[in-house]
């Protein structure tokens, strides 16, 4: 799929959009270091690394990606100093590498489960969020395997769906996200980010 290429150079300024994604930022940073007061240090740190980065006039590719790869690393090297190497294993870091800017994205899936009708919903929050076995589910919501399978692979692609309504989104090349923005007339999304804004 092709992308607007006149969106791929970003003016770094860093001061201008931090508050455009600290919420987020932070979010992500918790729930992988999952202690309140490392989560903040480590956001500071990513503020400083950014800002030191910006302030030598430099462009940025695809800021909002960008500032979660430094997100990640930044994870990793306090996690190291931490002697926290049990949550370093390579296949982690490298999916952390490649979906930082999904797991962004991800902060927002409960909200869009709201919108979809519940029985698919249901099966697909089960499933995804909670971590129920497909089998369990089926007997939980007394359907057979078969059909919580296809409502589940149902629910993601009318999830998908309303992803797309609700955001302006651009992918790379090879398909791999790049950016998205909650479009203005997407009001559960837009209220779920003033939300995600109040934690500071």
């Amino acid at each position: 799929m092709k992308f607007d290429s006149s969106r791929e150079m970003e003016d770094c300024n860093i001061f201008e959009v931090w508050e455009n994604y600290k919420a987020a930022l932070y979010l992500f940073i918790l729930k992988r270091v999952k202690d309140q007061d490392m989560s903040k240090d480590i956001l500071q740190e990513v503020l400083l690394k950014s800002y030191q980065y910006c302030s030598k006039g430099k462009t940025v590719v695809y800021l909002k990606s960008w500032l979660f790869k430094i997100a990640i690393n930044t994870i990793v090297d306090h996690l190291k100093k931490e002697n926290r190497h049990e949550e370093l294993n390579g296949e982690l870091i490298e999916e952390e590498r490649s979906e930082s800017l999904a797991g962004e994205a991800s902060l927002y899936i409960k909200t869009l489960l709201k919108l979809l009708p519940d029985d698919y919903a249901k099966p697909l929050e089960m499933y995804d969020l909670e971590n129920i076995s497909q089998k369990e589910i089926a007997v939980k919501l007394n359907l057979s395997l078969t059909n919580t399978k296809t409502r589940i692979q149902r629910a993601r692609t009318k999830l998908k769906e309303l992803f797309l309504q609700c955001c302006d989104v651009s992918f790379s090349e090879n398909g791999e996200m790049v950016s998205f923005d909650i479009k203005p007339h997407c009001k559960e999304l837009q209220a779920e980010k003033a939300r995600l804004e109040k934690i500071f």
